[in-house]
């Protein structure tokens, strides 16, 4: 059997896209948040399912939903290739954030709609689109597929996908023959322009508890002398940056950034095009001290993600004798997250004002990844975005973190881990009216379909039988 040609690939996904939107309709349909909620964790439950029976029509002998140590389910499954295929791991997430205030959306969260070009919904990009991507591009290659599949599907991403992590580590032997991984996970730097992801920083995510007293105080009666738990906390929120807005952590090792040519070249952010990215008034300030690339990608990055303080609503003239936050720290490349971590529990314990009593407690913690741009899978994936996208991909760094990369590293050292996406600044992840290009999307596919064709097959052969 011949290896298909790029114009029969993208002749057959053209006629999948309809089927491929069905089956992401009924993924965006679940709202499945992995968290307390016990309906939410009927949503994940359900959304697994249907992706284990998603890849029985595949004709995956065996595709099971695992339950994990976090209590979230992984969807496993493989299927062999021909003696002596390459293995290549295909993963995405099917769980999401939470929607926020349905009302503030101009589409339904958990309704897949159309608008233009655009498909809006919760996971629409992040990242049950790359599930249906994987699903859609193995479609198309059918018997055709010339590698050895292992699907992974994960259930807890968004919440540090520690179940994962801990079932790679205990089941090694599941993992240790991955040649390549595809990790749909990543965004491209804007429409149409495909782009291979090489670094991600770290996360280190700590709650931070503050205490001044033992009980509310009357703001008048002791107001100046007692201290304010809230402004505490505050003072210690207020020392992780600085009058440039770089976050700064007592002793943090200094970034390496790259500076050489090729990699400024890839990772030229212009001002005006963040600024409408990330939809900054004109007076708004840029923050930090260099590049914007290098500063998404390459430098720390501390952000509050909440606090424990009375809302508006409930403001009374009282000293408050507690004060609690969570933090983001976003880790840059080069810094281990242990000790990343460390660093920033002993700067907040440093910069404790007036003696209050402070806790730290790490709850999620990754290290940064990084991945050479040389290897033959990188070359071929790049590749087949190019030929799926109609321009050049880039490679180029991104300031989010994905735990799984440095798990498959560990248990998979031969692998090459390639990160590329389906997401734009303009989609929207992790905030309202989410949603992927339909271009993009199918593009994704085309070039996922072309690399395992590619990875698999002589280029030589295929050349030369596609002449024939």
């Amino acid at each position: 059997m011949h290896p298909v040609t790029d114009d029969e690939l993208r002749r057959t996904i053209g006629t999948l896209m309809p089927d491929a939107l069905t089956r992401l309709a009924e993924l965006v349909r679940l709202p499945s948040e992995f968290g307390a909620d016990p309906e939410r964790r009927r949503a994940c439950a359900d959304a697994a399912a249907l992706i284990v029976d998603a890849l029985r029509d595949l004709d995956f002998p065996d595709p099971r939903a695992v339950p994990t140590s976090d209590g979230s389910l992984t969807v496993l499954a493989r299927r062999q290739g021909p003696p002596g295929a390459p293995t290549v791991l295909l993963y995405s997430h099917y769980d999401v954030q939470p929607e926020g205030t349905a009302a503030d959306w101009t589409h339904p969260p958990f309704e897949l709609t159309r608008d233009g070009d655009r498909l809006y919904g919760r996971g629409a990009a992040d990242c049950k689109g790359g599930v249906v991507a994987h699903l859609t591009a193995l479609r198309a290659l059918g018997d055709a597929c010339p590698v050895t599949i292992l699907f992974v599907g994960e259930g807890s991403e968004e919440q540090g996908g520690r179940g994962l992590d801990h079932y790679i580590r205990s089941h090694p032997a599941e993992f240790a023959d991955v040649d390549a991984a595809l990790i749909l996970d990543a965004a491209n730097p804007g429409p149409g322009r495909p782009a291979i992801v090489t670094s991600l920083r770290g996360v280190v995510v700590s709650r931070v508890s503050v205490r001044t007293g033992t009980r509310i105080l009357h703001s008048g009666t002791f107001g100046g002398a007692a201290p304010d738990a809230a402004m505490a906390l505050i003072r210690i929120l207020a020392s992780l940056r600085d009058d440039t807005g770089d976050t700064v952590i007592d002793d943090m090792p200094t970034p390496q950034i790259p500076h050489d040519a090729d990699h400024r070249a890839d990772a030229d952010y212009p001002e005006a095009a963040f600024r409408e990215n990330a939809g900054l008034p004109a007076a708004g300030r840029v923050l930090g001290s260099d590049d914007i690339a290098t500063q998404l990608w390459a430098r720390p990055a501390l952000t509050v993600l909440a606090t424990d303080l009375p809302a508006l609503g409930e403001a009374v003239p009282a000293i408050r004798p507690t004060a609690r936050a969570v933090v983001n720290l976003r880790v840059p490349p080069g810094v281990p997250a242990r000790l990343a971590s460390d660093l920033l529990t002993a700067h907040i314990r440093r910069h404790n004002p007036w003696n209050a009593e402070v806790d730290v407690e790490e709850v999620i913690s990754s290290d940064p990844f990084t991945a050479p741009a040389d290897g033959p899978a990188h070359r071929t994936l790049a590749g087949a975005l190019g030929a799926a996208h109609g321009r050049p991909a880039v490679t180029v760094g991104d300031g989010g973190s994905i735990p799984l990369c440095g798990t498959l590293r560990a248990v998979a050292p031969r692998a090459e881990i390639l990160l590329f996406g389906i997401s734009e600044p303009g989609s929207n992840i992790h905030a309202i009216d989410e949603s992927v290009l339909l271009s993009d999307l199918e593009a994704a596919v085309v070039a996922e379909a072309m690399f395992l064709r590619d990875l698999g097959t002589d280029p030589r052969q295929r050349k030369e039988e596609e002449q024939t």
